[in-house]
C-alpha cells in the first residue's frame, strides 16, 4: 500500500500513511519541494483565476498564430475577445482526434514574433493519422520547461521515494513517445533519483540497442530498484516470468503501472508476487497519461483519483457525447482537455477518446484542490470510447487498420481482432490477431510479413496473422455483414 517515505537524520526513512498532515510533513522535510509554491494545494477559487489568467493569453497566442483554430473561429462567428474565461470554452465545439490527426500541422502554433522559447525542442508522436502515419505533437523550448515542472510537481504528487533507484520499462519505439522519454527525464527532475534504462521493445537490426526482458530484470535485482514505470501489462508479465526464476525484488517500493487501466485484481496480484519475491507491500499506481498532456495525472494513494499535476497547464472537463455541454462532478462521459500554457502543439476541448468522470472536491488523502479522475467502471478510472480503442497502452484508430489491410495484395477476407494472449487470464498482455483469408497463388509468408509490416508502420504494433478459410471470418449464411473488428478484451474489469 502506499506509503510515504520521510527522510531521517541517519539517512533512513520513515514510512507514514498518506494523510493531509503526513503530505506536508513529506514536502516540508525535502527543501526541493517546500521551496515549489505548487498551486494544486492553492484554493478553487484562487486555482481558477489562475486558470482565466492563462487561458485568456493562451487565446492571443491562439489568434496570433493557430491555423486550425482561427478557421474554425470563422465559421462559427467567435470574435477576437469572445473567449476570456474558462467557461467561455463552453462556446465552442469540441476537437477530436480525427480532426488533429487529418492535419496535425495547423495545430502547431506559429507566432507572429517567435522567441528563443518559440523553437522546437522536440517531436513525439500519438496515434497513426488517417494516412497511417504517426501523429507529430510539437514542444517548443516553452513548452519543454513546463513539462519538466509538471513531472517534478507529478513525482511529489506520486509519493516517490527521495533519491530512489528507479527503472524505465517502457520501450524503445521506433518513433518517440511519451512513456519512454518521460520515465527518462525523471532521473533528471526527481530527488536524486537514478533511472536505469531496460531499453526493451521492437527491435531494429541495424542498430541493436534493444535488449531482452530478462536483461531488464537483471537490472531490477542486481541495482536493487526501488521505482519502476511502464506499462501495466508489460510490468505484469515481467513480474510473473522473475517470480518463476525465483528473482529477488524485495528493494521495490513503487511501481507507475502506465499506459492501460490496472484494476485492482491486477495490483493485488502484482503485488503479492512482488512480495512473494521479497518486497515489503508495494504501491502499485495507475497513473493516467496521454501525449496530448505530455506527462500523467498521479494517484497519491491506492485508488484516491488521479490528480491534474499541472493545472497552470492542462484544464480538464468531462462533456456530454452529444451536446459537448459540460457535466457536473461524479457525471460520466468524454474527457476533454484544454491547454492553457503551450507554444507548440495548442488544443482545445480536445477529446481524448476516454469515458471518465472528474471531482472537484479536496482529495482526503492528500490535501490538494486540484480535478481528479475518479473511478468510472469497477476499478478502473476511464473506459473506452468507440471511436479509437485502446490497445497496449496506445489508442488506435481502427479505420487505419481496415484500410491497411483491404489495400494489401492478396487479401481476400480479413478480420481484425483485439484480444488477450492468454483470454483466461484477464490481466495479460493485449495482443493484435489479423485474420486473413489468403488469394489463390500468393505466397503465405511474403503476404503475412507485407501485413505485420504495414501495421508497424501504420500504428505501430505488431500483429499476429493468421491465414483461415474464408468462410470462418464471413459466412453469408449465417450473417448479414463481415465483421471487420472485433474486440474480444473482457470488459469492465
Amino acid at each position: 500500500m502506499s506509503v510515504l517515505y520521510i527522510p531521517a537524520e541517519d539517512g533512513t526513512y520513515q514510512k507514514v500513511p498518506v494523510t493531509p498532515e503526513n503530505t506536508q510533513r513529506y514536502i516540508q522535510s525535502l527543501p526541493l519541494y517546500a521551496e515549489d509554491d505548487d498551486p494544486s494545494f492553492w484554493s478553487q477559487d484562487k486555482i481558477r483565476a489562475m486558470q482565466d489568467e492563462m487561458f485568456k493569453r493562451q487565446m492571443e497566442w491562439v489568434w496570433d498564430g493557430h491555423d486550425y483554430y482561427k478557421r474554425l473561429f470563422a465559421e462559427k462567428g467567435i470574435e477576437q475577445g469572445d473567449l476570456q474565461t474558462i467557461d467561455d470554452l463552453e462556446k465552442l465545439p469540441l476537437t477530436y482526434k480525427k480532426d488533429y490527426m487529418a492535419e496535425p500541422e495547423a495545430f502547431k502554433l506559429k507566432p507572429s514574433e517567435p522567441t528563443l522559447y518559440d523553437w522546437i525542442f522536440e517531436v513525439t508522436y500519438t496515434t497513426g493519422s488517417t494516412t497511417g502515419v504517426p501523429t507529430p505533437f510539437w514542444n517548443t523550448i516553452h513548452d519543454a520547461h513546463g513539462i519538466w515542472q509538471m513531472i517534478f510537481r507529478g513525482i511529489k504528487l506520486g509519493g516517490f521515494p527521495p533519491y530512489a533507484r528507479g527503472i524505465n520499462l517502457f520501450p524503445l519505439g521506433p518513433v518517440p513517445h511519451i512513456g519512454f522519454f518521460r520515465a527518462r527525464d525523471i532521473g533528471m527532475l526527481g530527488l536524486g533519483n537514478m533511472v536505469m534504462t531496460g531499453c526493451t521493445g521492437m527491435t531494429y537490426p541495424e542498430f541493436p540497442v534493444h535488449r531482452s526482458m530478462d536483461y531488464a530484470m537483471d537490472l531490477i535485482e542486481n541495482n536493487q530498484a526501488e521505482v519502476w514505470l511502464g506499462i501495466a501489462s508489460f510490468i505484469r508479465r515481467l513480474i510473473m516470468k522473475a517470480e518463476e526464476q525465483g528473482r529477488d525484488f524485495s528493494a521495490t517500493k513503487h511501481i507507475q503501472a502506465l499506459g492501460e487501466a490496472c484494476p485492482k485484481g491486477m495490483r493485488d496480484d502484482m503485488r503479492q508476487r512482488l512480495m512473494n519475491m521479497g518486497a515489503e507491500d508495494p504501491f502499485i499506481s495507475n497513473s493516467y497519461g496521454f501525449t496530448e498532456m505530455q506527462g500523467a495525472m498521479p494517484e497519491c494513494t491506492d485508488f484516491s483519483g488521479c490528480h491534474n499535476p499541472a493545472p497552470n497547464l492542462y484544464f480538464f472537463e468531462v462533456v456530454d457525447e452529444e451536446t459537448g455541454k459540460r457535466l457536473p462532478d461524479g457525471e460520466r462521459g468524454l474527457l476533454t482537455i484544454t491547454h492553457l500554457n503551450r507554444r507548440g502543439t495548442v488544443l482545445l476541448r480536445y477529446v481524448i477518446g476516454d469515458l471518465g468522470a472528474l471531482t472537484h472536491e479536496t482529495c482526503p488523502y492528500c490535501g490538494r484542490n486540484v480535478e481528479r479522475s475518479v473511478i468510472a467502471v469497477g476499478s478502473t478510472y476511464a473506459t473506452r470510447t468507440s471511436e479509437l480503442v485502446n490497445l497496449k497502452g496506445t489508442l488506435i484508430n481502427p479505420e487505419i487498420l481496415r484500410d491497411e489491410v483491404a489495400n494489401t495484395p492478396g487479401v481476400k477476407e480479413y478480420q481484425i481482432i483485439f484480444t488477450k494472449k492468454d483470454l483466461a487470464d484477464p490481466y495479460s498482455a493485449d495482443e493484435l490477431v489479423v485474420k486473413v483469408a489468403p488469394m489463390e497463388g500468393f505466397d503465405k509468408a511474403r503476404l503475412e510479413n507485407e501485413v505485420v509490416t504495414k501495421l508497424i508502420t501504420a500504428v505501430e504494433m505488431k500483429a499476429k496473422v493468421e491465414f483461415v478459410p474464408m468462410e470462418e471470418i464471413f459466412d453469408p449464411t449465417v450473417a448479414l455483414k463481415a465483421y471487420r473488428v472485433l474486440d474480444m478484451r473482457p470488459k469492465d474489469l
